[in-house]
This record gives structure tokens, C-alpha cells and sequence, in this order.
């Protein structure tokens, strides 16, 4: 594991906790390959070391993340069926690293959580959001799809629904930890400090006992069918990604003739 990275930053505490910021500010930490690559990098070397008990993830800047790339993807063309496959179940494997974790992971979680952000801050097993944090998957609004949808196993269908469909993207905090997206909400500017309150209670515990009650707590929903639910989600965000539309053509138009930024707002004002 390298001490340097391009698009993070880790921190190991003497209590056993490993901090990964996403560190791409000027971009809202959108996640790139770069950025995919390194976390998973940590994440995978960090879990097998026995001193490491517990990991916080947060976002430097403005933003926890506003969700994947969309310049890069743009970048990258026009894909076939088969490397959309590749892509979209790379993106799922890194969010559900987190979630698959047999160590305890947290989102400390402020300003736009949006798109594959959410998906990723869900995605851990405890939430906690700055009252500041802004919510959201906009996905439907300009002809994309969700990578790893453990939104309705964590909300329910009608509050998952209600966000999918509509492509909500302005979310309060408040309303988040509502519904049961997020765990709780702290002042703002006190998401990190809070997460490691709770990542230091977490620590304090018998460590196999926290490990296999986790397994626990996962299997019960494999049970339930939720892994086979989420690769059959991916197998639907490869169909929506192929099939195009009108929305998704204009959206891309907009893109690459006026810029991300047009396109967004584009996509705002619908």
C-alpha cells in the first residue's frame, strides 16, 4: 500500500481507526478510476491488518461526493453492451466494498451526497450527516440508472421510490435521517468528529464479537435476497445505459457541445 495518493488521503489512529478522505474538492470528489483504485487499494490492504477496527470515510472541500465522474465517463465514448458490463459492475464492487467490509465502516457525511456518493455512503454501516448535507439521485432526470440500489433495502419502496423516480436531488439532512438514510444528523462542521465518537465506541468493543455480529447482520439480508436483487440491478443499469432516449441524447448533446456545467443545469431545469 503507497504512503502517496492522487486522489485521497488515509489517516491510521493510534485507536485503531483508519480516516480515507476522498480528495478531489474542485470536482465535489467525484469518484474516478484514479480515485476507485486507491480507496480500494486502502481499503483491502487496511481491513487484514488486525490493529484496524473501524473506518470513517468523508470528503475534503465542499462536498462528501457528488457521485461517478460523468467527464470521464463522457470522455471514454461510446461503449458497447459488453464494456458497459465491465464498468458499471466495477462501480458496483467499489461500493459495496464498503457494506462487505467484515471491519465497521462510517460516512461522515457534508454537503452534496449525490448520485454514487449516496450509493457509497449508504453503502457503510453507520451515516452521519452535517445538517448541511444535501441528498440525492438524479439519475432518471437526464437517462441513467442506479449502480448499486441498497436504497430501498435501507428506506423501504415507497421513501426509495419517491427519490428514484422523481430524481430528487435536494434532500435535507433532516429528512434523511426521517426516512433512516442516514443514522443521525450532528451541527454542522461536527460530521467527522461524530463518526469517530462512534467509531471509538465501536473500537472499545470485543473486536470478533463486532466482525461476526456485522456477518450477522449482512447474511440476514442475503437471505432475504438482497444481493441477488442488486447484481439484477446492475444487469437493469446495463440495459438503461445501452438503450439511450431522448433524455440521455440530449443530456450528452448538451455535454459535449456547451459542457458539463450546461448540462446540468440542463438537467436542473426540468
Amino acid at each position: 500500500m503507497s504512503d502517496e495518493y492522487e486522489t485521497i488521503r488515509v489517516d491510521v489512529s493510534d485507536e485503531g481507526i483508519a480516516h480515507i478522505v476522498l480528495n478531489r474538492p474542485r470536482v465535489l470528489n467525484a469518484i474516478n478510476s484514479v480515485l476507485m483504485r486507491e480507496v480500494t487499494e486502502v481499503l483491502s490492504g487496511l481491513q487484514k491488518e488486525p490493529s484496524i477496527r473501524c473506518f470513517v470515510l468523508s470528503g475534503e472541500g465542499r462536498s462528501f461526493s457528488a457521485g461517478f465522474d460523468l467527464k470521464e465517463s463522457a470522455a471514454a465514448g461510446n461503449r458497447s453492451v459488453a464494456e458497459w458490463r465491465r464498468v458499471l459492475e466495477a462501480d458496483f464492487d467499489f461500493v459495496m466494498q464498503f457494506w462487505d467490509c467484515p471491519k465497521p465502516t462510517i460516512s461522515a457525511i457534508h454537503g452534496h451526497c449525490i448520485g454514487g456518493g449516496l450509493e457509497l455512503a449508504v453503502a457503510c454501516d453507520i451515516a452521519i450527516a452535517s445538517r448541511d448535507a444535501v441528498f440525492g439521485e438524479p439519475e432518471v432526470r437526464f437517462g441513467s440508472g442506479i449502480v448499486a440500489m441498497v436504497l430501498p433495502w435501507m428506506i423501504g419502496p415507497k421513501h426509495s421510490k419517491d427519490m428514484l423516480l422523481t430524481g430528487n436531488d435536494k434532500i435535507t439532512a433532516e429528512r434523511a435521517a426521517e426516512i433512516g438514510l442516514v443514522t443521525e444528523t450532528v451541527l454542522e462542521g461536527q460530521h467527522v468528529s461524530r463518526a469517530f465518537e462512534k467509531a471509538r465506541e465501536i473500537v472499545a468493543a470485543a473486536p470478533l464479537s463486532v466482525e461476526l455480529t456485522k456477518r450477522a447482520i449482512n447474511r440476514s439480508f442475503d437471505m432475504r435476497g438482497m444481493r441477488n436483487a442488486l447484481l439484477a440491478g446492475v444487469e437493469t443499469d446495463v440495459f438503461i445505459e445501452t438503450a439511450g432516449g431522448a433524455e440521455r441524447l440530449e443530456f450528452n448533446r448538451i455535454r459535449a457541445e456547451q459542457g458539463l456545467k450546461a448540462a446540468i443545469a440542463w438537467r436542473n431545469s426540468r
